[in-house]
């Protein structure tokens, strides 16, 4: 969401009129900020993740509130809190954003619908303006300010819905948690391909590897190697939605399962592919005749 976080700024300041916009401002827009600071030292796509689920969440809004209290020495770090804490309610209808985990990622995607985002944060502009301007606005002037700011931050969403925005992607709205999901089968899965088994949930699309990376079943240790550099990250827990190299920072990986448990179908192929290493011993599936070709001259 982005002229929307504006609003809600614009609503909060109705409630403690003490409380100065600019604070308010910013703590509606901290996650986003946040990110991009942290992104400045790592990968923002991967701090992102921290940043707005939940747990990342609560922790920066009642850090920014705490900060308040101690820079304004005045009451209102609960409207800093609020507004910090209403950034993920706001982003559910434009994107996906995560849950308790930063990998449970649910959203209804408005981003990759334009019309649909701007109605969204249209109304809320106008709701949030009229609710500005009937506790502010007494006199005309005050009143045309107000009808000002509705209209220059609806013109700035219009032209982030179809002026800057990159070309949408297909619609992929997202109402469950990860571990709910149906996972297709993996061979049917690429890094081009969106799979949508329900109408309520998606399978959540991993563009950064050749096959999503849900791993069901036995546990182990999954490897992701690098296409680019050849680097490997290892992963004993589920892998994140988003992963990059720390070497290179590409985000294409080839992914390895190595079992860490008992598994009768791993056991029977290692025997299968087991080979005496004795010396003298000769392969499995060599013969008599193949020795003696090989020692032709």
């Amino acid at each position: 969401m982005y002229a929307g976080h504006a609003a809600v700024a614009l609503a909060l300041k109705t409630r403690d009129p003490r409380v100065p916009i600019v604070p308010l401002t910013l703590a509606c827009y901290g996650p986003d900020w946040l990110e991009t600071a942290l992104g400045l030292v790592r990968n923002r796509v991967e701090m992102g993740l921290y940043t707005h689920y939940l747990p990342g969440l609560l922790t920066g809004g009642l850090a920014a509130a705490a900060l308040y209290v101690i820079v304004f020495r005045r009451p209102g770090g609960w409207l800093i809190l609020a507004g910090w804490l209403l950034h993920w309610p706001a982003d559910f209808f434009t994107a996906h954003k995560g849950l308790l985990s930063p990998t449970d990622r649910v959203g209804l995607d408005l981003y990759n619908l334009p019309a649909a985002d701007f109605v969204v944060e249209g109304v809320l502009v106008a709701a949030c303006c009229a609710l500005y301007a009937r506790t502010f606005a007494h006199s005309p002037a005050q009143r045309r300010w107000a009808v000002a700011m509705a209209v220059g931050l609806l013109g700035l969403q219009g032209l982030l819905d179809y002026g800057l925005s990159p070309p949408a992607l297909p619609w992929n709205p997202s109402l469950t948690q990860s571990d709910w999901r149906s996972h297709p089968d993996s061979r049917s899965l690429d890094a081009s391909r969106i799979v949508s088994p329900h109408a309520s949930c998606t399978l959540a699309c991993h563009p950064h590897s050749e096959r999503a990376m849900a791993k069901d079943g036995v546990r182990g240790v999954t490897t992701l190697v690098c296409l680019t550099c050849g680097k490997e990250k290892f992963f004993s827990q589920e892998v994140p939605a988003a992963v990059s190299c720390d070497q290179c920072g590409s985000t294409v990986f080839r992914n390895f399962d190595t079992p860490t448990e008992p598994d009768e179908a791993v056991i029977d192929a290692l025997e299968v592919q087991a080979r005496s290493m004795a010396y003298g011993d000769s392969s499995p599936d060599t013969m008599p005749g193949d020795l003696h070709d090989l020692d032709a001259r």
